[in-house]
């Protein structure tokens, strides 16, 4: 789920490990991030930097989002040596999706957007091998889901992880095997957002100060940073 210069802000959020619960959301809106658009449409290249085991999971996961109406989106073959996947370095106007051990550093799948104001310039979605080698195979779907979802502006639905499985990626649980796709109220949440002629998200303001949210949930948590 997962920062700076002065024209470009980063934000990043991450699937953790090992924290307590947090009351779910109504809404899931990640802030106010979406990308521009002239006809509400996002068209963006996702460059696969993943080594064969996971190139599968982004595959399913881009066809499974691409059921909204305002997702057209094409994955890409990319380089795949290990330099670049550990760096994982952002592209103008498109998202990678890699995969490498980042070490125990407590998170499972990370998702990092740059934006200019509220806007999505370009972003990555990382798989963390060193938690995620050999973890289920519904896991690995349901994380690829949810930080490839973040990348396009999504939040969580539900962030107490002992709550009934919402049947969407972007819900929290202990048991990922219906929880590996997104669902209708992942795509009425992408129609809020990007059903507007590019204008600023209505309704939703940017965080004015530099900080840092942090949403706990059960054996994950979501941890927001932003640099304005």
């Amino acid at each position: 789920m997962r920062l700076k210069s002065i024209a470009t802000a980063a934000v990043s959020a991450a699937i953790l490990i090992g924290m307590t619960a947090a009351p779910a959301q109504a809404s899931h809106a990640w802030g106010s991030y979406h990308w521009s658009t002239t006809n509400g449409n996002v068209t963006k290249n996702i460059t696969s930097s993943l080594t064969s085991d996971w190139a599968g999971n982004l595959t399913v996961a881009n066809s499974d989002w691409n059921v909204s109406t305002h997702l057209q989106n094409t994955v890409v073959a990319g380089a795949t040596d290990l330099t670049t996947r550990t760096n994982c370095s952002m592209i103008s106007g498109a998202i990678r999706v890699c995969n490498a051990s980042y070490g125990a550093n407590g998170w499972a799948g990370l998702a990092s957007i740059n934006i200019s104001g509220s806007h999505i310039t370009q972003g990555t979605a990382k798989m963390n091998d060193t938690y995620e080698s050999g973890a289920p195979a519904a896991e690995r779907q349901g994380v690829m889901c949810q930080e490839v979802g973040h990348d396009f502006g999504l939040g969580h639905q539900d962030e107490n992880f002992t709550n009934a499985n919402l049947g969407t990626c972007m819900d929290y649980t202990n048991d990922w095997s219906t929880n590996q796709k997104p669902n209708t109220h992942d795509f009425d949440q992408l129609n809020t957002i990007y059903n507007h002629a590019d204008a600023a998200f209505p309704g939703k303001k940017k965080a004015s100060n530099p900080g840092v949210t942090r949403i706990a949930t059960g054996d994950t948590v979501t941890k927001v940073l932003w640099a304005n």
